[in-house]
């Protein structure tokens, strides 16, 4: 996510592997009682909200720090995992077609499973997708010794993207080799994204770049949105020119997005993009954007291009159900 959303809270147990179900409760009202000799009484909780995923929470990672992933159905016997990587921000049931898309999976007898990863939620800022990387590479070999994972789909939605991307090019062979497919959904650049923010961009980089002459490259550079602590080196990969995350900016060369996106040519990758997205500048020709970067990915990549569409797939209506289209439709040349 590129911007900051209102989260609607979720309760759920933290116990290895007992299955439960993740709801989205709205917090009740509070009431002052009528009378002081009456009782007050706890106003009804309303669960007027799109219904939640029945699945199992389980630790995939204890060392150096425990890290959860929540798996959808609850019981199934599928050697297929769907894992959905959020962007900034996000975390358990990141977009509104979340729950919509693992029910889809579910349909073709694959598995959901949303990672927390150390970057979720307010994370980032102190991360890098080096370590991304690195727990998603834990998290794809608990699948495969302890949940009976035979192949994977990686899908992303916005920074999300770039996790799958520097996935596939970094991960060890024997890891890698478990993927056999990616969704990108809503791959665009977050350097050309902070653009249209009001932030001195420029300026903060240049300190950050003063920062890691000094070798202080890991220390807190601003509260990045106001609220999340992020790294003079975590500004520079997401804001900076050719950094670490910038995969997918208008101004890349064809050779540069060549080099950054080639080696997904032995994988099947849907790009799914968002014909309206807020966070792609309106000068940038997107139906260009996508064919460039499908041409750099080579003859494995397929695209559509959603018209209208929100970052997020939010708005409208008819975006989320061909974007889940796509996907059913993607998974099932998988296998």
């Amino acid at each position: 996510m590129k911007a900051i959303r209102k989260l609607c809270h979720s309760n759920f147990r933290s116990l290895h592997g007992i299955p439960l179900r993740h709801t989205c409760l709205k917090q009740a009202s509070k009431h002052k009682s009528v009378s002081a000799k009456a009782p007050t009484m706890a106003a009804p909780v309303s669960t007027n909200c799109i219904p939640g995923l029945s699945g199992r929470l389980y630790r995939y990672q204890v060392a150096p720090h425990a890290l959860q992933a929540f798996e959808s159905p609850e019981t199934h016997e599928f050697d297929c995992f769907v894992i959905y990587i959020g962007g900034l921000t996000d975390g358990l049931l990141a977009c509104s077609y979340v729950e919509p898309l693992a029910r889809s999976c579910a349909s073709l007898g694959w598995a959901c499973v949303q990672p927390v990863l150390s970057s979720s939620y307010t994370g980032y800022g102190t991360g890098s997708l080096s370590r991304d990387a690195g727990e998603l590479a834990n998290l794809l070999t608990f699948l495969r010794d302890h949940r009976g994972l035979k192949q994977a789909c990686l899908v992303g939605h916005s920074t999300g993207c770039q996790d799958a991307v520097f996935f596939m090019r970094n991960a060890e062979p024997e890891i890698r080799s478990l993927v056999t497919g990616c969704v990108l959904q809503a791959p665009v650049s977050d350097r050309e994204a902070a653009a249209l923010e009001n932030e001195d961009v420029v300026g903060l980089l240049h300190k950050a770049e003063r920062m890691v002459a000094e070798n202080r490259a890991h220390e807190i550079l601003t509260l990045h949105y106001g609220f999340v602590p992020i790294t003079a080196t975590r500004y520079i990969s997401l804001f900076g020119r050719l950094g670490d995350d910038d995969m997918f900016s208008s101004d890349l060369t064809d050779k540069e997005l060549q080099e950054l996106l080639s080696h997904m040519s032995g994988t099947k990758t849907l790009i799914a993009f968002s014909g309206g997205d807020e966070y792609v500048p309106a000068t940038v020709d997107k139906a260009v954007l996508v064919k460039r970067i499908m041409t750099a990915m080579g003859d494995s990549a397929t695209a559509v291009v959603l018209d209208d569409a929100t970052h997020n797939l939010a708005a409208p209506p008819q975006a989320m159900l061909t974007f889940l289209s796509s996907v059913k439709d993607f998974l099932k040349q998988l296998g």
